[in-house]
């Protein structure tokens, strides 16, 4: 058992952990799930590879709702999110690599010719956020 002078020690860590909440938005169908992933920069990766990702969460697709990322420290986050509309759990892409499933990441960020990089996407928690939220649009190739 942890002494009462432990915990006191870590009362700041649990005291500045802010739950995260995401919301999806622009989901054009109910098929499938919506997948986010909420990322931190990792040297010598790029956003948004899966090494960077620190949690991820899935739901069935709908409009609105959204999903939350707990217990989350202070510092920058990005988030990535996919429809996988045939749930085989990848972002389908067409022979030019062109995703062919509706996508999106925070700040409405785009990338050129890719992803956006971190820094677009990018947002930050501050320690007292206790209730920070987020808003990711998906966007769909056109068919």
């Amino acid at each position: 058992m942890l002494s009462a002078a432990a915990l006191a020690l870590l009362a700041p860590a649990f005291a500045s952990a802010a739950d995260l909440t995401v919301r999806i938005e622009g989901v054009r169908s109910a098929d499938g799930d919506i997948r986010v992933a909420l990322h931190r920069r990792a040297d010598g990766v790029d956003f948004p590879d899966s090494a960077g990702i620190v949690k991820a969460a899935m739901r069935p697709a709908a409009e609105g709702g959204g999903l939350v990322f707990a217990g989350l420290a202070p510092g920058k986050y990005a988030i990535a999110a996919f429809h996988d509309e045939d749930r085989d759990g990848d972002l389908n892409t067409n022979l030019l690599g062109i995703p062919t499933e509706g996508y999106g990441f925070s700040n409405e960020a785009r990338g050129t010719f890719g992803p956006p990089g971190f820094d677009a996407a990018a947002f930050t928690i501050k320690a007292g956020d206790s209730q920070p939220a987020v808003t990711v649009k998906l966007g769909y190739p056109e068919s």
